[in-house]
């Protein structure tokens, strides 16, 4: 039978030896819900099995073979004999009802998404628009200079005006185009958000 021990709690134990060792290297020592020592119940895992370390809402927070790497505080730890291939610990994966799934998001988690998102690209469109408003302000930029501005401050409009609880059916707007970036020494990385977002960074 595969185990599922949920709720994994930090706590002070009572061994002699145990003490010691929270007092020389700062070990912790968590407990389950039903009274099992994460140290101790590690043993009880099959070797051949893929571990799950996932929070309270089911989202995986860890996964693979070796359970010793875990570190399942405010967590609850399962083994699986199948799961998707291309499931991984990303934060886009989910341990419910003994399976492992795609995360689907809430409204508000959605939302919460888009909002990071928006704010992110509004603050790197004001890394670029500064220098730029600079050089109008001082009298000494180039027609082309002008030009991206406009445009950079066009799509800091747009953000401004996006509909955030219609996540996730934004319709966002393009950063003004590779070429503009290029010719004001601005490249384009590519970044992954804790919550799975992808998101283009302009640097």
């Amino acid at each position: 039978m595969m185990k599922n021990i949920k709720n994994f709690k930090r706590y002070h134990p009572n061994s002699v030896d145990k003490k010691a060792l929270e007092r020389s290297i700062g070990a912790i020592f968590l407990i389950s819900e039903d009274g099992q020592d994460w140290y101790e119940c590690q043993k009880t895992f099959q070797p051949e099995t893929m571990k799950i370390e996932y929070e309270t809402n089911g989202v995986i927070r860890s996964m693979g073979y070796d359970i010793s790497g875990f570190c399942p505080e405010g967590c609850s730890v399962a083994e699986v004999s199948e799961w998707p291939e291309e499931a991984a610990a990303n934060r886009k994966w989910c341990f419910l009802n003994g399976q492992v799934v795609p995360r689907v998001y809430t409204a508000d988690e959605l939302m919460e998404q888009a909002t990071h998102k928006r704010d992110y690209r509004l603050e790197q469109a004001a890394k670029i628009i500064a220098p730029l408003q600079d050089a109008v302000d001082l009298d000494m930029a180039t027609d082309a200079e002008k030009v991206t501005l406009l445009a950079w401050k066009k799509y800091r409009v747009l953000l401004n005006r996006l509909d955030i609880s219609s996540a996730p059916d934004i319709d966002w707007p393009d950063p003004p185009s590779e070429t503009n970036r290029q010719n004001h020494g601005f490249k384009t990385i590519i970044h992954r958000h804790p919550d799975g977002l992808v998101i283009d960074q302009m640097g």
